[in-house]
Order: structure tokens, then sequence, then C-alpha cells
């Protein structure tokens, strides 16, 4: 009878949690289908930066229901924290209520999940295990969003720098062209959002910025901000320059695309240099004790023949 006792509660779990999912599926589910007739105001924030209605419709009824202040972000926290979501790539004005949950998500089922677990497979084992294990599912739990969100921010640097180098050649064409540059920016956005959607959200970002009035260097530091590159840093630098001096943008974008094409170069060269190095560790583990048996392996059969006839 002990034996079945956690199966029981574990199947009593099972159950539980499926008629809540169940529950709150069938509410969301017919909400969802309330904002599908109803005409939805841009202004309700379910409207994505591109003018297309937010698909899941779930996860937006949830997080209308998230109070930022009630956590304690508000201030210079809610700041920081919209500043590093922008920087992963999540520009939803609803990014905020959805990392909350996430969290809340992951501190509340990964610990229960991770004692049922233990619970159920690993019975025999003492009460100070399975408590370690609930314990490091609950640190995974808390700090999986920001590693999460840091890996996010890694990846989209990455990207930008790859796209970067394009949107220089593509502005230094639009100038040469004779449009300024909010027009160049304007005309970019659409090219380089084919390559990199948050890239071209980012300039996206920027043309609003100019047109509801904000100036051009304020803007384009704001940019800056959001990609948080180096190359990009210069890059305002010079317009700003540029733009205060009044001398040509499109020469100045011209010699920046040529030191942005040999940085690439540079950056190929010694991504190319460092393989060798990379290398060393994967040869020396996996693939030299295997040439070392082949070799050696001949020679030991014969010592263990010789050595069997001798005795």
């Amino acid at each position: 009878m002990t034996e079945v006792v956690p199966l029981i509660v574990a199947a009593m779990s099972f159950g539980s949690v499926a008629i809540v999912v169940f529950v709150v599926g069938r509410y969301l589910s017919n909400q969802a289908t309330m904002h599908r007739r109803l005409p939805i105001p841009t202004a309700s924030g379910s409207v994505d930066l591109s003018g297309n209605v937010a698909p899941n419709y779930f996860l937006a009824s949830l997080a209308e229901k998230l109070d930022e202040k009630k956590f304690g972000i508000q201030g210079p926290i809610r700041a920081k924290l919209r500043r590093d979501l922008i920087k992963a790539g999540y520009f939803s004005d609803y990014a905020i209520r959805l990392y909350i949950l996430a969290r809340l998500g992951l501190v509340l089922a990964l610990p229960t999940f991770a004692y049922i677990f233990a619970q159920v497979f690993f019975s025999e084992t003492s009460s100070y295990t399975k408590l370690g294990v609930v314990a490091v599912s609950a640190l995974i739990a808390v700090l999986g969003p920001d590693a999460y969100i840091r890996r996010r921010q890694r990846l989209l640097q990455q990207e930008y720098r790859l796209t970067f180098p394009d949107l220089i050649d593509m502005l230094v064409v639009c100038s040469d062209a004779g449009l300024s540059l909010n027009g160049a920016f304007a005309r970019v956005e659409p090219e380089v959002s084919k390559q990199s959607r948050a890239l071209g959200t980012n300039l996206m970002l920027l043309g609003a910025e100019m047109r509801a009035g904000r100036s051009t260097s304020d803007a384009l530091g704001t940019f800056a901000d959001r990609l948080d590159l180096d190359e990009v840093r210069a890059f305002v630098i010079l317009l700003r320059q540029s733009v205060e001096l009044g001398t040509d943008i499109g020469e100045a974008l011209r010699v920046y695309s040529n030191e942005m094409r040999t940085k690439r170069l540079l950056r190929a060269e010694e991504t190319a240099n460092k393989l060798p190095v990379k290398m060393v560790l994967p040869l020396g583990a996996f693939i030299f004790p295997v040439i070392l048996m082949l070799v050696l392996l001949p020679v030991i059969l014969r010592l263990m023949a010789v050595a069997g006839g001798l005795g």
C-alpha cells in the first residue's frame, strides 16, 4: 500500500493541475474570441510595433491582470528592466508584465514538479536529498529568466554586428542619392528588417523619436544605448559631429563604411586564428586516445600472447 501512495499523490496533483489549466484555458479562449470580434484600440498595448494585433491573446490577457507596482517594479528599477528587455529584443508594452508572469510561473511550477518527480522516482532517498532537489530547482527558477535575457542580448549583439555594416552601406547609397539623414533611415528600415527584425524595429523607434520632435543627436544616442555596441556608438558620434559641424554626411559615412569592412575582415581573421587553439582540447580528449589505442592494441595483444605462452 505504501508503494502506491506516491503514485496516487502524483495522479491527484496532475489531475488538479489539468483541471485548473482547463478552466483557465476556457476562460482565456472566450476572452480571445471577444478580442477578435471587437475592435481593439492601439492605445491598449495589444498591438505590436509593426501595427499588427498581437497573436498571443492568452499571455496578453494574463499580463493585463498583473500590476508592476505591486511587485516593487517602478521608477529606476522599471526603467532598467525595460531597457534590458529592449536590448534583448522584447519591444512590446507588455514585456515587463510578461517577464513578471514568467518568473512567477517558474518559481511556482518548477519546484512543484521537482518535488513530485523526487517523490515518485526517488521515494527511497532521504528527505535532505529531496529538499536539495527542490532548492536547486527553485534557484534555477529564480536565476533562469535573467540568464535567458542576458543570452538573448548576446545573440542580438552578434546579429547586430553582422547586419550593421550593410546598414551603413545602404545609408551611403541613400546619402549619395540626395536623401537627408532622416529620410535615409526611413528608406533603409524595410530592407534592414528583412535581415534583422530587431534592428529594423530599433530603426523604426529611431524614426518615431525624430518625428515626435526629439533632436537628432538625442535620438541617435538612445539608438546607440539600445544596440549597446561600440561600433554603433562610434557611428553615432560620427553623425553627431557631422550634423553639428555641417560637414558632408555622405563622405563621413563612406569613410566609416570602409573602416567597418576592415573591422569585419579582421574579426573574421581573428576567429579563424582562434580555431586551432579551440581544436586542441577535442583532439586531445577524443581523437588522440583512439589513435593511441589503435597503435598500441596489436602490441598489447602480442605481449599478452607471449606472456600466455611463457606461462
